[in-house]
């Protein structure tokens, strides 16, 4: 794969300073007169990550023009739910590591990640709620209660190797693309789109949503561990099931050596010898090309808005969920 760094350098350009100004908000609304509270706030947003969710509401609320000013505080609240998704998935999967950098688990401790968590989704609702549109209010309300549906669904299928593709695309549905595509309609319908239009919006984040989790999946085992920043074959060794996997499981010619490695469970040091049955079986190569399938699904949406430099940010973003390489 390409580097993405260029391609995400471009995307953000024009929203460079709404992006700033987005940080500002974060850490505004993370400030806390409790000083464990606020070290522990100031360390997730260290910890940094791609923006692409607020970046996705900045660019949508661009598309018919000048963006309303809640808009900046509507992308710092759908970043601090990732935030605290992220927080909860690292108790659940017990990790140490998320972007290189400590996981608040493994800094502090558990209960204390599941308390954080629960302060970062009380703070995001406020600011939502700020913005006096019960309508963003519950759009993302929803993302949280699907999101959780699917991180219980994972949960259920840990270790399962009887999984088929459509079983994989609801679940991956749930976990990342009903986020992915709520920030591009909030985004929407927030700048005064009509419904029609912020539907349009949802279909494109749906497909590029889609998208990134597949090629996410794909970097899992092919990335370098500094590009992840977190251990190769880290969901496989967790027992989580991806589209790689279930490719190569249903191979004649591969599947029965894949089970045989994976059916007790899969140590770090048998990873590589995983990655190589999946890449010999052309497990990567079809995974992806059913992720550049859904961004492919996904532009064709933006042709029905009108031309923006906003619009073309967002087949930028697209691109740079196919090509990305970490």
């Amino acid at each position: 794969m390409v580097s993405s760094q260029p391609a995400l350098a471009s995307v953000f350009g024009s929203i460079e300073g709404d992006l700033a100004s987005v940080e500002k908000k974060i850490q505004k609304a993370l400030q806390h007169e409790d000083k464990l509270l606020s070290s522990v706030a100031t360390h997730l947003q260290k910890a940094g990550g791609k923006r692409m969710r607020p970046a996705l509401v900045l660019l949508c609320g661009r598309i018919w023009g000048e963006p309303p000013p809640v808009l900046t505080e509507l992308a710092a609240a759908v970043e601090i739910i990732h935030m605290a998704t992220l927080v909860h998935d690292d108790v659940i999967d017990d990790a140490d590591i998320r972007r290189g950098w400590p996981t608040v688990n493994s800094q502090w401790n558990s209960e204390l990640s599941i308390l954080t968590g629960d302060f970062l989704f009380a703070t995001a609702f406020c600011l939502l709620a700020n913005s006096g549109d019960n309508r963003l209010v519950r759009l993302m309300a929803e993302v949280v209660y699907e999101m959780s549906a699917g991180e219980i669904t994972q949960l259920a299928s840990t270790g399962v190797l009887e999984q088929d593709e459509a079983e994989y695309f609801d679940r991956i549905e749930k976990k990342t693309s009903i986020f992915i595509a709520s920030c591009c309609e909030l985004g929407g319908l927030a700048a005064g789109g009509s419904q029609k239009e912020a539907q349009v919006l949802r279909a494109f984040g749906h497909g590029i949503g889609m998208g990134f989790q597949i090629v996410d999946d794909v970097l899992d085992f092919t990335a370098s561990p500094q590009r992840l920043g977190k251990p190769v074959g880290n969901d496989l060794t967790s027992g989580v099931i991806t589209l790689p996997v279930i490719h190569a499981l249903q191979s004649p010619a591969h599947g029965g050596r894949l089970a045989e490695l994976i059916a007790d469970g899969v140590k770090p040091e048998q990873v590589g010898e995983v990655v190589a049955v999946l890449e010999e079986a052309g497990s990567f190569t079809y995974a992806l090309a059913k992720a550049a399938a859904f961004v492919s699904d996904a532009k064709r949406q933006l042709l029905f808005l009108p031309p923006s430099r906003a619009r073309q940010s967002l087949e930028e973003m697209a691109d740079f969920i196919v090509h990305r390489d970490h």
